[in-house]
């Protein structure tokens, strides 16, 4: 709140002076002091405001700026500003700092030896052709610099020695479920009534680059007439690590391989496998090479779905762009060469992808050795197995894969090759060989498959991705071979634990633009031994006319009956949403929508439903009410639920009743991280997360949502792994007389890290000081510092304004300010006390007194 309002002053001072004409005899703008003095006693001509007749400059002094590095937004930042030896007002910074902006240190002579906390006054001076320029309207620094001085690919990139592995804590989140039914006979008399517990805890604990996690469930049910029951059981427990070295992720314990290129296989073991967001976001994942002629210094814009997705500027020839960001499985590119002159040229580069394709020069692997650990059926073979897979990127769009997996009594073999092919989409295809001893004999086979991508801009259709597949009949997957000859637990489809022999599956979409959105997603399945096919299908209609939408939709699949058996259930249905906004302007009914769904099955059953929802609470409590009707079974029916969203937790609670039964739940879900400095709270938490002190900060926010509590703690539940991460505060939300040094940082966790930040703050009061005419009057523009004993404080400054009058924060409840102007011998001090004593308003938190300046 200081560093704001010193701005705002600053400004103002700086509008003032620019407002003033120049004289006609001067080369530069001239202000002059006699304007500002009313015979003070003061010698007018000593004032030295030659700070403030420059355009776009400040004072000497430290200021909170924004930093763009060749035109991307690196974060804000407290940066020191000094006069260079050509006298002029320049932002200094270390070479830490330049290392996180992306400068390549080692390849710059003139700053590869020097220390971390090095300052550089002036860039030009290391780095040949860099440029800074500043502009004190937006106070945004902004930092040009050649290529060549900067780490190749660095967009979005954190070096291995800035990547932080985070603080050791311990993380959990919880959710606790409580339920009461009861069963009614025919004539509404309470028949039987049960209680149920849910408890769902996921914890971990993070030392080092090491993180720990598991999963804790406990269930807990009680009918009336017989006795309780009860389990409990850890399961999904594993630790896992990042290796910067080899850019790949080490885990160990109850785990799953991945499922690319071989079906996922859960196990007990060890994993090794290349990560790629330890590469640079414009490396990550793949995206076609681009290439073209220019024919002078010109702009490459490269725009996907309307969004510009890279730009950069290439020198007259042929140039080749390589590292494009991924930014989806489908989608053509606009190329757009904009040269020198003005003129345009714009082509379609064709882009599809598949989940294995790499881009040329790039790899994935994956190493596995482990034991089986399915738990679909009753028991299994549990065979200890170890498996790598591969895939690499080669030139013209292609993408080669493979693995092999052996097993005592069990190999298998796959091999395949993806392929971009332009305008046509993206097709891979691959088939596996499988090689299953039995007690009584060897059966070898194969599998066969096809997936295709494929986005046409011009028409609005999207296929995301299409597979098909087919089995022979001798083929076993590894989990069918640990399977086979065990009885699939109670509970589970009956085809669960069935070999597949042929599958397909699509998901295609379709915009209409204003007419709205045709999705379907179909996926159907045969298998051998005489299991019947099972056939899934989703499709809807979505658009909203006037701000009342609607949504049409088909439904197959299958669901479980009250006898065990599993028909085939086909659903119409038909939602419609009006928001209240629509009907009257009461500030009450913004958030509340009326709801009516009505749903027609294959079994003559029609279901229909309306409802209330809204919010209130400023979104912190939703509420939702709902009457339903049905024309057979339970005839009629009804539900009321609502879920509160606390700084800490999440509370939700419902009743719903039909003419048999009566249902009645609460549920309590939060999270939590115990550390260093004590224990916080949060609804949620996520697996890469922040803490953010600040001393005497509670209730202020942080630009993410966090809020920070009583002990001046906040969370944020959620960062990005091994990437940039601007964390901001708030500045509206602070409380009074708290003043933050810094109000923006930049964190860079690994993958689980646990990141402990801290704000620096300085409470004090804020006060604006009328200078008495008693003593010495400081012109417009003096320099006023508060003396402090602490050397380790920050300086705190204010400037001298208009009528006298000195506006300071941060100040303590006693002090002393010493204010400079002019030559050496230009100054006077202010003594004030008991600033706590002075009152102030609701609206204004700020402090006035009357002091004379000695």
């Amino acid at each position: 709140m200081k560093g704001m309002k010193l701005k705002i002053i600053a400004l103002e001072v700086f509008a003032c002076c620019y407002a003033m004409p120049p004289a006609f005899t001067h080369a530069e703008s001239y202000f002059d002091p006699g304007l500002l003095m009313h015979g003070s006693g003061i010698d007018i001509n000593q004032i030295d405001l030659s700070d403030f007749t420059k355009s776009n400059t400040v004072t000497p002094g430290n200021y909170d700026i924004a930093v763009n590095v060749n035109m991307i937004h690196a974060g804000e930042f407290n940066i020191p500003f000094t006069k260079d030896k050509n006298d002029k007002i320049i932002p200094n910074f270390t070479v830490e700092q330049l290392k996180n902006f992306g400068v390549n240190i080692s390849a710059v002579p003139k700053l590869r030896n020097l220390a971390d906390n090095a300052e550089i006054t002036n860039l030009s001076d290391y780095i040949t052709d860099a440029l800074v320029t500043f502009d004190v309207q937006t106070l945004t620094v902004d930092l040009s610099i050649p290529q060549i001085a900067m780490v190749p690919n660095f967009a979005g990139y954190v070096p291995p020695d800035a990547r932080d592995d985070g603080v050791t804590a311990l993380i959990m989140n919880y959710v606790l479920n409580y339920s009461n039914n009861r069963q009614l006979s025919k004539y509404h008399q309470e028949s039987s009534t049960s209680d149920s517990i849910f408890t769902n805890i996921n914890a971990g604990i993070n030392f080092g680059a090491w993180r720990l996690r598991t999963s804790y469930l406990y269930n807990y049910s009680k009918n009336s007439g017989s006795s309780s029951d009860s389990d409990s059981d850890f399961s999904n427990t594993y630790v896992y690590r990042t290796i910067n070295a080899i850019k790949s992720t080490l885990r160990a314990g109850e785990i799953s391989s991945g499922g690319t290129i071989f079906d996922s296989i859960p196990m007990k073991g060890a994993s090794l496998k290349s990560n790629p967001n330890l590469n640079p976001n414009n490396m990550q994942g793949y995206a076609p090479i681009v290439e073209g002629f220019a024919n002078s210094n010109a702009t490459v814009t490269i725009r996907q779905n309307g969004s510009v997705v890279y730009q950069t500027f290439v020198a007259p020839g042929r140039f080749v762009i390589r590292d494009i960001p991924a930014s989806g499985l489908a989608g053509d590119m606009e190329v757009t060469i904009e040269e020198e002159n003005g003129k345009q040229t714009v082509y379609t580069q064709a882009y599809s992808s598949l989940p294995m394709m790499e881009r040329q020069g790039m790899y994935n692997y994956e190493l596995v050795a482990g034991r089986y650990n399915g738990g679909i059926t009753t028991d299994s073979k549990r065979k200890t197995f170890t498996l790598g897979t591969f895939s690499v990127g080669l030139p013209y769009n292609i993408t080669t894969y493979g693995g092999l997996l052996v097993s005592n009594g069990y190999n298998s073999i796959v091999g395949g090759v993806g392929l971009s092919l332009g305008v046509l989409g993206a097709l891979s295809t691959d088939i596996t060989h499988s090689d299953a001893k039995f007690s009584d004999q060897r059966l070898k086979g194969q599998s066969y498959r096809i997936r295709y991508s494929k986005s046409l801009l011009s028409t609005g259709t999207s296929f995301d991705l299409t597979a098909l597949r087919y089995t022979t009949e001798n083929f076993y997957s590894f989990s069918d071979y640990n399977n086979a000859g065990y009885d699939i637990k109670n509970g589970l489809a009956p085809w669960t634990g069935s070999r597949q022999r042929y599958s397909f599956q699509t998901s295609i979409s379709q915009s209409f633009g204003s007419y709205g959105s045709l999705s379907l997603r179909a996926a159907k399945n045969t298998y051998w031994g005489g299991q019947s096919s099972n056939t899934s299908v989703g499709m809807s209609y979505n658009n909203n006319y006037k701000g009342i939408s609607y949504s049409l939709s088909y439904m197959v699949d299958r669901v479980k009956s009250y006898n065990n058996s599993w028909p085939e259930n086909r659903v119409v249905s038909l939602d419609i949403t009006v928001p209240f906004s629509l009907l009257t302007n009461n500030e009450m009914a913004q958030t509340m929508s009326a709801r009516y769904g009505i749903s027609i099955d294959n079994h003559g059953e029609t279901r229909n439903q309306a409802g209330l929802t809204g919010s209130a609470l400023e979104n912190k409590f939703s509420y939702g009410l709902y009457q339903n009707y049905n024309s057979q079974g339970s005839n009629y029916g009804g539900s009321l639920n609502g879920t509160y969203s606390a700084d800490n937790s999440t509370l939700s609670t419902g009743y719903s009743y039909s003419d048999t039964n009566r249902t009645m739940n609460v549920s309590m879900s939060g999270g939590m991280i115990a550390h260093s400095d004590g224990i916080s709270l949060s609804p949620n938490i996520g697996d890469t997360v922040a803490i953010i002190t600040a001393d005497g900060a509670k209730g202020a926010e942080l630009t993410m949502g966090a809020k920070f509590d009583r002990f001046g703690n906040a969370i944020i539940p959620q960062l990005a792994s091994n990437t940039a991460n601007q964390i901001s505060v708030n500045v509206n939300t602070l409380p009074d007389d708290i003043t933050f040094k810094d109000t923006s940082m930049m964190v860079y966790p690994t993958e689980g890290a646990i990141i402990k930040r801290n704000f620096k703050t300085k409470i004090g009061y804020q006060a604006i000081i009328h200078i008495s005419t008693a003593g010495k009057i400081p012109p417009f523009g003096a320099i006023a510092t508060l003396i402090s004993a602490d050397k380790d404080d920050d300086i705190n400054t204010g400037i001298v304004g208009s009528n006298n009058q000195l506006y300071m924060s941060g100040l303590p409840n006693s002090g002393k300010l010493n204010i400079k102007w002019g030559n050496q011998g230009d100054q006077c001090s202010i003594s004030y006390t008991s600033l706590e004593s002075i009152a102030v308003t609701a609206d204004s938190p700020v402090r006035t007194l009357i002091a004379e300046c000695k």
